[in-house]
């Protein structure tokens, strides 16, 4: 059998469980973190992914990189 999903609240949250949070919302907030141990829990990061080739431009659409006209 799958197992029933758990509905987190504004108590499963870091900030509200070590006195930092300022809301009173029936639900979490978008800043929610959950408390695991008593740490905070990183939100998961988007994968660093080279661009592609055929998307970048051309080496030779990109030209030499020249210094501003009276750069100092």
């Amino acid at each position: 059998m799958a197992q029933k999903a758990q509905r987190v609240t504004c108590n499963d949250c870091f900030f509200r469980k070590t006195s930092l949070c300022a809301l009173d919302l029936s639900e979490p907030c978008p800043t929610f973190r959950p408390a695991v141990r008593g740490e905070m829990v990183a939100p998961p990061q988007a994968r660093l992914v080279e661009p592609l080739p055929e998307l970048q431009a051309p080496l030779w659409m990109a030209g030499p990189r020249v210094a501003a006209v009276g750069a100092v």
